[in-house]
């Protein structure tokens, strides 16, 4: 057995899994097997490993969705992609997707092949990046919104609290400011553990480059500048995440 090129091993095994499939064997196989070239051809026996060490562990795959004309079109998208790069994480990210797909198939077909070249363009750390701005959505603007209100609320209260002429025990204010002062610093808290997501430092790169990261991510319509003409905002400081960045994000997590 220690004779055995394990990379045959590998690649007999993969064959014999998809080949098991009448309606996709083939094809499978021609894709998987008939690339040209080294290096190409050593990323894919590369994902092939991947894939063979997953579908050893886990055998309850849905035989059904396999031969579906979507999932065939996303495998043959995912294949074309897994020969440009080197990287493991984007492997496994392809790996994870199809697994997605035999399980939960994505209903916006259309989009795969976008989402697909996303992944495949996108370094980690524009995806960190991106995935930790998922909390700069709407609700936080709403939030925002609010927090300013409570806030106008509650200096009117402290205002008000000051006029008082007769000395009570208890204000008749101090329900109001207590409910508001809780209510107050509960969001602030909780943004406050947010603005670490707008730090270079948080992903330990220098300003420069996150600020490139940014744009990059903006240029494709993952995230949007809110503080555009605010008075000593620089650009890009403030970024929330586009609806398109949700999706992208929900896509490749797999929720």
């Amino acid at each position: 057995m220690k004779n055995i090129d394990t990379k045959e091993i590998i690649i007999s095994s993969t064959k014999s899994i998809f080949g098991m499939i009448p309606s996709v064997g083939t094809a499978l196989n021609e894709l998987f097997f008939d690339y040209n070239g080294r290096i190409k051809q050593k990323r894919l026996n590369h994902f092939v490993k991947i894939l063979r060490e997953y579908y050893s562990q886990n055998i309850d795959v849905n035989i059904e969705n396999i031969k579906t004309e979507d999932f065939n079109d996303l495998f043959e998208s995912v294949l074309k992609r897994v020969v440009t790069t080197k990287s493991t994480l984007k492997l496994k990210r392809f790996r994870d997707i199809l697994i997605k797909e035999l399980s939960n198939p994505t209903t916006e077909t259309e989009l795969i092949d976008i989402y697909l070249d996303l992944i495949t363009s996108l370094s980690e750390e524009e995806i960190l990046i991106l995935n930790n701005h998922k909390y700069f959505n709407k609700a936080y603007d709403l939030e925002l919104d609010n927090l300013r209100y409570l806030k106008e609320r509650f200096e009117k209260i402290m205002e008000n609290k000051k006029k008082e002429t007769i000395i009570f025990e208890r204000s008749k204010y101090e329900d109001d400011f207590l409910k508001l002062k809780s209510s107050i610093e509960e969001i602030e808290s909780k943004h406050k553990s947010f603005e670490k997501y707008r730090s270079a430092n948080y992903y330990n790169l220098n300003e420069n480059k996150f600020f490139f990261f940014k744009q990059r991510l903006y240029s494709k319509g993952l995230l949007y500048d809110i503080g555009i003409g605010g008075i000593g905002t620089k650009p890009f400081a403030y970024m929330n995440i586009t609806e398109f960045g949700i999706e992208f994000i929900k896509f490749i997590k797999g929720n």
